[in-house]
């Protein structure tokens, strides 16, 4: 089967969280494309695990802001930078990827300066 809400409900059917995680592998090899699988798939991780699963799913559904974000979100300073300029290569127009990346300037206390010249580029 191919079908994401049958995956999602044989998934939700499993009460073992090894046997749920097991459903998303299979449903993920058959649907690799599929922001909701990963989605789910990444819910049932650890920090650690989840920030892999996200590592994978970008690669895979490129076009998913919030993929990103969220893979932003659990690294460090410095591989949240580099994990925010490869979303902005790969979604020049969308404008939460600059933003996200505004405010993880400003929350490491840079200067105004630089995160004005962040937001000058979402805007232009």
């Amino acid at each position: 089967p191919t079908s994401v809400p049958i995956f999602l409900k044989a998934a939700d059917l499993e009460h073992n969280p090894a046997a749920k995680k097991a459903v998303f592998r299979k449903a993920l090899e058959a649907n690799p494309t599929s922001i909701t699988l990963w989605k789910a798939a990444i819910d049932l991780e650890e920090a650690d695990d989840a920030k892999l699963l996200l590592a994978v799913a970008v690669e895979k559904c490129s076009h998913a802001v919030e993929l990103w974000l969220a893979l932003a979100r659990l690294e460090t300073y410095g591989n949240a930078q580099k994990v925010l300029n490869r979303a902005r290569q790969v979604l020049k127009a969308d404008r939460s990827i600059w933003i996200a990346a505004a405010k993880l300037e400003e929350g490491q206390n840079k200067p105004a300066t630089l995160i004005d010249k962040i937001m000058q580029r979402a805007v232009t």
